[in-house]
């Protein structure tokens, strides 16, 4: 009996453990684009694989952190069945096991707005498995006047998972940092000063977005943060 027992309890712990796997991957967790004015519709995508043996229905939440743009800035998403109009934020969609299909943002800008840029986080998640998300950050940036090379997004951040404190290097044209929610909150901002530490202990647990921009206020950077 007791081995009996010992049996069925390892095979319980196996059976977690299968339980607690994803059921899909994502290709990238974060997408950065180039937003040219002269681009009405730009494109941007990551792969979407579902890693079961068997179908699973997988629900997209679009979360706009931010858009700098006009009333005709906006986004717009494309998953396995359809392209959504801008004002659909959440639908599902169910995969096939083993298949990989592509998730594409479309960001618009029919409008040559200078500066257009924008945030925006697609949380997948499977429905019949709520804890089984993640989320992906696409970062469209421009310059404010379309010949302007912004700097090149090569900062690092450390520590990270961090418990209060952060730091950045190569962060010499990193004029200031916002810090997002994934759910778009703004809750810190930061003037940034080389060498500085920067505090997000009256923060929770939890993962952030920092953004960071040049002196002219334009975005170009973007960098998930997971405090614990």
């Amino acid at each position: 009996m007791k081995r009996l027992f010992t049996i069925l309890f390892l095979l319980s712990g196996f059976y977690s453990v299968c339980v607690a796997q994803s059921t899909f991957t994502v290709s990238a967790s974060e997408v950065w684009k180039i937003a040219q004015p002269t681009i009405p519709d730009l494109e941007s995508h990551f792969n979407i694989t579902n890693t079961s043996s068997a179908m699973q229905t997988i629900r997209w939440e679009r979360t706009v952190v931010e858009i700098v743009g006009d009333s005709d800035t906006k986004t717009q998403v494309c998953d396995l069945n359809l392209c959504y109009i801008p004002t659909v934020s959440t639908k599902t969609f169910d995969i096939e096991a083993g298949f990989t299909g592509s998730i594409i943002m479309h960001f618009l800008n029919p409008n040559a707005y200078q500066g257009a840029s924008g945030i925006i986080n697609l949380k997948m998640s499977n429905v019949n498995v709520p804890s089984d998300s993640t989320v992906v950050t696409f970062l469209y940036t421009s310059s404010l006047s379309g010949t302007d090379e912004l700097p090149v997004a090569n900062v690092k951040l450390f520590p990270n998972p961090t418990v209060d404190n952060f730091q950045l290097t190569n962060a010499d044209d990193v004029h200031r940092i916002r810090v997002f929610s994934l759910d778009s909150r703004e809750v810190a901002r930061f003037t940034a000063t080389p060498g500085q530490i920067y505090s997000l202990a009256e923060q929770p647990a939890g993962t952030y977005l920092l953004a960071l921009e040049d002196a002219k206020g334009q975005a170009f950077q973007a960098i998930r943060l997971v405090k614990n």
